[in-house]
């Protein structure tokens, strides 16, 4: 018999600039609050995983047993998972491989940051790019996607006004979310955004997403356990791929590989991760995509099928991932709006999709939301991950 996964909690601790918290508090705050949301006791949990991407701002590895110790969980299997800002859902995916071999019953997943307490953000994300192939050539992340950007307007005709537009529509959902670094703060027009300054030619500031401190949880149970689980979310899949590496690769100068301004890992990802829950991209009622900066939105919504090639940043641009539109994108602010603590992005997306299949998202609540998606990306296009939830 197939054993099939479900969440039964989530839990945050609020993003943002938190000097008064430290890193264990983040996740005591994150991990308890999807514990209560569970309605489990702490002796449920036979295992458990936790994502972090710079563990070096506070000077810890092994953060598996600190974690279990810390939410004063049992002796099992707990584990730390690293893979760039993608690290959170390939925890997740960690932790629903736990549940369907059998191995375990009942998981806690936990991301956490604490990017305040590095002297700079940049800096302690230069290890993500290649070492060998994309270091070397002068380039980091921000200037790679900048290629990636101005690539995607030349190649499709799309005006810098129409990629700006994800970060406008970000602010707009995060500041009706708690959780955001952005919350009740007034919406950036497109002008604002677009006279922010140049981080990279031609992503403005505005544009980028903000590394920051915070935490999230999911607790996965084997599904089926506990009928009483009325608020339980499906995972009908999750999956993941990698991509070229090689800045040659990633302009399609190698035979068979495609063009920078496409989001490969995330095409290959998404097909296999429908095949597998059975759906198409029509089927998608909200989607969570990473947008470290905006034009990465636009990549990933056209990686999962969203929208077609070349066609997803007027897309935004005309509404159609706001509420109401076709498909509403990124509704907890995304990396941009809700900030973005890299080793919990993974693991925050999650929530958000639970929420929302839940209707329990308020002013930023998707009508009659029954399948999510949630999609994240590590590194410079190295790899993605993307999940399908389902609501009951």
């Amino acid at each position: 018999m197939t054993i099939k996964a479900e969440i039964i909690g989530v839990g945050m601790a609020r993003h943002g600039y938190r000097a008064d918290r430290g890193w264990r508090d983040l996740v005591f705050e994150a991990g308890s609050g999807a514990l209560a949301d569970a309605g489990i006791e702490r002796s449920t949990i036979d295992g458990g995983l936790v994502s972090v991407t710079c563990p070096e701002a506070f000077e810890q590895q092994n953060l598996g047993p600190l974690v279990a110790e810390e939410l004063d969980l049992p002796s099992g299997p707990f584990a730390q998972v690293v893979g760039a800002c993608a690290g959170g859902t390939m925890a997740f995916m960690q932790g629903v491989n736990m549940i369907r071999s059998g191995q375990s019953e009942c998981v806690i997943v936990v991301g956490v940051e604490k990017m305040s307490d590095v002297y700079s953000v940049s800096d302690a994300l230069l290890s993500y790019p290649d070492q060998d192939y994309e270091a070397p050539a002068g380039f980091d992340y921000v200037d790679t996607m900048a290629l990636m950007h101005a690539r995607y307007m030349q190649k499709y005709g799309v005006a810098p006004e129409h990629v700006a537009a994800f970060a406008m529509q970000d602010r707009w959902y995060a500041s009706r979310n708690p959780n955001a670094i952005d919350y009740r703060r007034g919406a950036l027009g497109i002008d604002e955004i677009m006279q922010s300054g140049w981080a990279s030619r031609p992503i403005t500031r505005a544009e980028c997403a903000r590394g920051c401190d915070g935490a999230a949880a999911v607790i996965l149970a084997r599904a089926g356990g506990d009928a009483s689980r009325r608020r339980a979310i499906q995972v009908a899949s999750i999956t993941a791929a990698t991509g070229p590496n090689a800045m040659g690769a990633k302009f399609g100068a190698w035979p068979g590989e495609d063009d920078i301004a496409e989001a490969v890992p995330t095409r290959i990802a998404a097909e296999r991760a429908y095949r597998e829950a059975g759906i198409t991209a029509r089927d998608v009622d909200v989607a969570q995509v990473h947008d470290c900066f905006s034009v990465m939105g636009s990549l990933h919504l056209e990686g999962l099928g969203i929208f077609p090639r070349g066609e997803a940043a007027r897309a935004v641009a005309s509404g159609e991932t706001a509420l109401g539109g076709t498909c509403p994108t990124n509704t907890d602010g995304g990396r941009i709006g809700l900030g973005h603590p890299t080793g919990a992005t993974g693991i925050s997306i999650i929530c958000e999709t639970v929420t929302q299949l839940r209707g329990e998202a308020g002013e930023r609540q998707v009508a009659d939301a029954r399948v999510g998606v949630a999609q994240s990306m590590g590194g410079n296009n190295a790899v993605s991950a993307v999940a399908v939830l389902k609501g009951n």
